[in-house]
């Protein structure tokens, strides 16, 4: 879809991919950015938007998320992880299915109003490739798989992703967004997914050159599964007569022996990765997603970014689901994620700008998107977000980088574009009716039971 040539201007314009331009402007052609450049002396003009006390800078990348499960948000405090977990899983089988598209499509609406523009998520209903259609955002859907048992077996599991995959694609090319969605697979995690299954997935997955995402390393249960076979899970398996088939080794350094580590392998998490392991991610290019605040809710511990960093490997920030991290603002993300790394490395790296470019840049990097977004540059897609620097808290704060982390905030964001395309502007949604969405789900659960789960 063709859309009218735009000019965007504000008091600081951040290319991400090079130095902040004072008083800049960004010109928009046909859904791409043609140049970036200094305001001339003429002032306004109709085919043009001036924030002014502003921040021109690319869309946030939340580069994790579970769009579906909005609706649960708040009923599950279960802690710690294997607790959360099992209160997840009896959350999800209460679930009436034509929940979730209304749950992922209120989870956008949030998104979109917190100035993110491309959404990695994870699904197990599939709803997702709907939602970021019919909302204008440009994303990644990763299908989720399980199978920990030994039934129903590999073939079958396998029969029923490629299935699902032709439907995702079919949505996606009937609301003509192939240019904005791709798709990947998601084996769950390895305390969901047996030996085989996963290898298989792995091997689907780059037969049909399509990207990976797994949670790996996310808490000290999943380590003691596969390490020793002990824990809560092994103890579960144990009880319902799952034979799980542990490797002996922490879950990265399993997936580098299965053969799952490559380019195109996303690693949600690795809060617990070993030191020796890092090596394994960084050698095969693999990159990970960072969610501190789920992390932090659900007691998991510090994701060692600072470390991560140093040996070369691509990172982006997610919020993971609201169940954890309470919503999505992925500036809230940025900033909590900022703060923790410096208590827990005990270093001021990364930088504020540093931050700023994994929630921007670096998340693109992390999916391999980018040549198409996560800098203002010309011949980049125009995904682009302005956010209102005129809160009393951004006096006197002369690097935007560290307004951006210390100060911003998602009420700040003025206006999002995707694909040249304008989804929000002041407080209205453009594609999205959240009011009706929200009143629709009230109903539909009010019809029905709320879901819950015992603390």
């Amino acid at each position: 879809m063709e859309h009218p040539p735009l000019i965007l201007r504000a008091n600081w314009v951040l290319p991400i991919s090079s130095e902040p331009l004072p008083n800049g402007e960004v010109v928009v052609e046909n859904g791409q950015i043609v140049e970036v450049r200094p305001q001339p002396n003429t002032r306004k003009a109709s085919d043009v938007l001036d924030f002014g006390d502003a921040i021109l800078m690319p869309g946030l990348v939340n580069a994790h998320c579970h769009l579906e499960y909005t609706a649960l948000r708040g009923l599950n405090d279960r802690t710690p992880f294997f607790a959360w977990v099992r209160g997840l899983v009896e959350l999800k089988a209460q679930m009436p299915t034509e929940l979730w598209l209304p749950s992922a499509m209120l989870g956008a609406a949030e998104c979109i109003a917190s100035g993110i523009t491309f959404i990695a998520d994870n699904t197990d209903s599939g709803v997702s490739a709907e939602v970021l259609a019919r909302a204008g955002l440009r994303g990644r859907v990763y299908q989720e798989m399980f199978g920990i048992g030994k039934e129903p077996n590999d073939e079958t599991l396998l029969h029923q992703l490629n299935e699902r995959l032709t439907t995702l694609r079919k949505t996606i090319e009937k609301h003509e967004a192939t240019a904005r969605i791709s798709l990947g697979v998601s084996p769950h995690a390895v305390y969901t997914v047996r030996d085989s299954l996963l290898k298989a997935l792995a091997h689907f997955a780059q037969q049909q050159n399509l990207p990976i995402s797994i949670h790996a390393s996310e808490s000290s249960e999943e380590v003691a599964l596969t390490r020793s076979g002990s824990g809560p899970f092994a103890e579960m398996f144990a009880q319902r007569g799952i034979d799980y088939l542990h490797p002996r080794m922490p879950p990265v350094e399993y997936l580098h022996q299965a053969g799952v580590l490559s380019p195109a392998t996303q690693l949600v998490h690795c809060v617990r990765v070993e030191p020796y392991e890092i090596p394994f991610i960084a050698e095969a290019n693999a990159a990970v997603a960072h969610c501190p605040r789920s992390n932090a809710r659900l007691l998991t511990g510090v994701a060692p970014i600072y470390e991560l960093r140093r040996r070369g490997v691509r990172i982006g920030l997610g919020t993971d689901s609201v169940v954890s991290s309470g919503n999505f603002d992925l500036l809230e993300e940025l900033r909590y994620g900022a703060l923790m790394q410096r208590a827990h490395a005990y270093t001021a790296q990364p930088s504020w700008r540093d931050w700023v470019t994994l929630a921007t840049l670096g998340g693109a990097a992390s999916l391999g998107v980018d040549n198409q977004i996560g800098s203002l540059e010309p011949g980049k897609r125009a995904d682009i977000i302005a956010l209102r620097t005129q809160r009393l808290a951004f006096s006197q704060m002369p690097d935007p980088y560290a307004a951006l982390v210390l100060v911003a905030r998602s009420e700040d964001v003025a206006c999002v574009i995707v694909d040249g395309a304008i989804l929000y502007q002041d407080g209205n949604w453009c594609t999205i009716e959240p009011d009706k969405i929200r009143a629709k789900l009230t109903a539909l659960i009010d019809e029905r039971k709320r879901p819950t789960v015992a603390s």
